[in-house]
């Protein structure tokens, strides 16, 4: 970059002074190809820095003035290459009767012979085409591709101009094909005609389509900016609008006084709270204290009633319950005693095979449990 300013650097240019007194500033020339690709260079940087210091409104608006600069460019070649000669040519097309329309429509739907027209459009070879084609058949199609239908419909009307045809029908799925007869006394034409001048040649033909795309994409890249532009500025206007409600609840809210005042009485209001909250759990301690005692109360007088209630029943020997499950045989003797108790021993589940051994406290004691039960 340094050595694209010092080539860039302004030189003071000389002065030239004429008898009449007027000073013409002299333009210095960029010497050899290099300082011309590094202008070139340097402007195109340039102008790339700017663009990207742009905002978006900025940026579509730009883009919008390139796009008419452009589309302005295109309308004013496409009126240079049409044709100087005016095409005001008279066409009287015959008239057919019902029937001949049918009959020669039928023959124009079978018959084989077509003349294609593409992107060039009409032009001098086809109108040729055309007329070499009715030398010896009397209808013909024209298949035209790559045109609207309503283009299509312009297209044999100036088809049926030029050629002085007449036109049958449009057929087709998208109707793109043209049925058109030569007439009824038809002879071939001067080549003045069958390649009339006011049509354009092939090369010119196909530049005009070249610049009608062109003009095509072009407005509708318009198109699509200045919508892009409306979204823009309309959210633009929307966040104004907030902006300025934003303002509003902000000059709504309280000072900083006020919101100081604010916070101390609801810091007054929390103390309170909580001493309530202490003091409701004093009560409740109490309250429980208080109920836990009067349960034991109730639990000990429940006791006292059992226990006065068990003395008030007669008094059992211990384990006399257990001592009547035994059966007891009155007429036996008390040597016999031990035997009746091993039987019973031998017959229990859990010591079948094993002998009960008993001790000498064991023995007194089934001695007085028998001895109790013979007495009642």
């Amino acid at each position: 970059m340094d050595t694209v300013h010092k080539v860039l650097e302004p030189v003071p240019d000389p002065v030239v002074v004429n008898d009449s007194a007027e000073a013409k500033p002299k333009r210095k020339k960029l010497k050899g190809k290099r300082a011309v690709v590094r202008w070139l260079k340097f402007f195109r940087f340039k102008k790339k820095k700017d663009y990207e210091r742009m905002t978006a409104e900025e940026k579509i608006l730009f883009k919008l003035r390139k796009a008419r600069r452009k589309e302005a460019q295109l309308v004013e070649a496409l009126n240079k290459i049409e044709p100087k000669e005016s095409s005001e040519t008279t066409h009287d097309p015959e008239i057919l009767t019902p029937e001949e329309h049918f009959y020669f429509l039928k023959m124009g739907i079978k018959s084989k012979n077509y003349v294609p027209i593409g992107r060039r459009g009409i032009y001098q070879g086809v109108i040729l085409n055309m007329h070499l084609h009715w030398k010896k058949h009397e209808t013909l199609q024209v298949i035209v591709k790559t045109f609207t239908p309503d283009e299509v419909k312009e297209m044999a009307v100036e088809l049926a101009r030029l050629s002085g045809g007449i036109v049958l029908d449009i057929q087709g799925k998208d109707k793109d094909t043209i049925i058109m007869y030569r007439g009824k006394n038809y002879s071939q034409p001067p080549t003045e005609i069958m390649s009339p001048r006011v049509t354009l040649p092939r090369k010119k033909a196909l530049d005009k389509s070249k610049y009608r795309d062109a003009l095509r994409a072009v407005r509708r890249h318009i198109t699509a900016l200045e919508q892009d532009l409306e979204l823009l500025r309309a959210k633009a206007e929307k966040n104004v609008e907030v902006d300025a409600e934003t303002q509003l609840s902000d000059s709504d809210i309280a000072e900083p006084e006020e919101l100081s005042s604010i916070k101390l009485e609801a810091t007054q209001k929390l103390k309170e709270l909580v001493k309530n909250d202490k003091y409701n759990e004093d009560n409740d301690h109490s309250v429980t204290g208080s109920e836990l005692n009067s349960d034991s109360e109730d639990l000990s007088d429940i006791f006292e009633t059992d226990s006065e209630t068990d003395e008030d029943k007669d008094e059992k020997p211990l384990y006399l319950d257990e001592f009547e499950k035994f059966p007891v045989e009155r007429n036996e003797v008390e040597e016999d005693f031990e035997e009746h108790l091993r039987r019973i021993s031998a017959k229990s589940k859990k010591e079948k095979d094993l002998e009960p051994y008993f001790d000498e406290v064991d023995r007194v004691v089934l001695r007085a449990a028998s001895l109790l039960k013979k007495k009642r």
